[in-house]
């Protein structure tokens, strides 16, 4: 419909086409901030809007109290560089939130997460595990408590080391792994242990899986996966991130702080190996084994997870794993040299 309006001193008046003639006292009429040169809303006092194209003369009739920032904000809106260059702030503060600003409130939130809430979604992950048909570990008694106190000697002083718990377990449809959950359950299967030709190499996998537990990450990961897709879902407009143009990328950035994690396990279980007298070459030759038997290697001294597939991975390239393993123990051998 379309209708005129004027003002008569305190009263706004629309006329319509059909000739219905309507009032208004100005003091009653609420009008929205300009933007840009985005249309009016007139919000009315019985209930009813109008919208209408912006025009000076509408902020002559509605006198409001001045705001600079709305005067700023409108100043902004009207020149092209200005947007540009809001626009590129908007992208930068983005990524820089999502690259150093998330990661650091997740460790922070993750360090004043109660102890019953880290055991709740763990228990969750084991009823999930129990679907898998992972059973007990068919290993003898007497192997199982020598692995269990072996890993108790291994972590012994260390932050959280009171949570660990080193739990065995037959999975075939798990295979060869080890992983660790937020309340400190550390499971490692009969697979793995079939697989390592050592257990300086099984000590060194779980040095890693400790590693997870001190640095909290089950519940960061947890965190951030969460306040990634809530993010990108607002930056694109889809706030319950259901579509493909959401989910994309807030997996590909989710890997990323996975793979952090996974380099920050390595790292502390190196450090772990290296104070207890032990090589960080034990991970490197257990690491070399797991990818024999996951079919990850390419069969000519190379890994399938290099290059881009490394990048699209939850975990590092296991070539870039392998060799900061033997830069370590390397490293090792050099101070002990001198």
């Amino acid at each position: 419909m379309c209708v005129r309006l004027r003002r008569l001193d305190a009263v706004l008046q629309m006329q319509a086409d059909s000739g219905e003639l309507r009032e208004w006292p100005l003091t009653g009429i609420r009008i929205s901030p300009r933007l840009a040169s985005t249309p009016r809303t007139l919000k009315l006092p019985d209930g009813g809007w109008l919208e209408i194209p912006d025009d000076p003369l509408l902020d002559s009739w509605f006198s409001r109290p001045s705001s600079r920032i709305e005067a700023w904000v409108d100043r902004l809106e009207r020149h092209r560089y200005a947007i540009l260059t809001a626009a590129f702030l908007t992208v930068a503060l983005a990524v820089a939130f999502i690259q150093y600003g998330l990661p650091w409130a997740a460790l922070k939130v993750a360090e004043r997460i109660p102890e019953s809430v880290e055991k709740s979604s763990s228990n969750q992950v084991v009823a999930a595990l129990e679907r898998l048909h992972i059973k007990p570990s068919a290993l003898p008694e007497a192997r199982q408590r020598q692995l269990q106190a072996d890993f108790r000697a291994l972590v012994a002083g260390e932050p959280r080391a009171e949570q660990m718990q080193l739990l065995l377990v037959d999975a075939e449809a798990v295979g060869p792994n080890a992983f660790a959950l937020p309340d400190g359950r550390i499971y490692m299967t009969d697979q793995l242990i079939e697989l390592a030709q050592s257990d300086d190499e099984l000590l060194a996998i779980l040095a890693h899986e400790a590693g997870h537990h001190v640095h909290r990450h089950g519940m960061r990961n947890a965190l951030e996966s969460t306040s990634i897709f809530l993010l990108v879902g607002l930056l694109l407009g889809d706030a319950s991130g259901s579509s493909l143009a959401v989910a994309l990328p807030a997996t590909l950035l989710g890997n990323s702080f996975s793979r952090g994690h996974e380099s920050e396990a390595d790292a502390y279980a190196f450090d772990l190996l290296l104070r207890r007298g032990r090589s960080p070459e034990d991970f490197a030759v257990a690491m070399e084994r797991i990818a024999t038997a996951m079919d990850i290697g390419d069969g000519q001294g190379g890994y399938l997870d290099d290059g881009v597939l490394g990048y699209l991975s939850s975990h590092p390239p296991s070539r870039a794993r392998i060799e900061a393993a033997r830069r370590a123990a390397q490293s090792k051998s050099g101070q002990d040299a001198h």
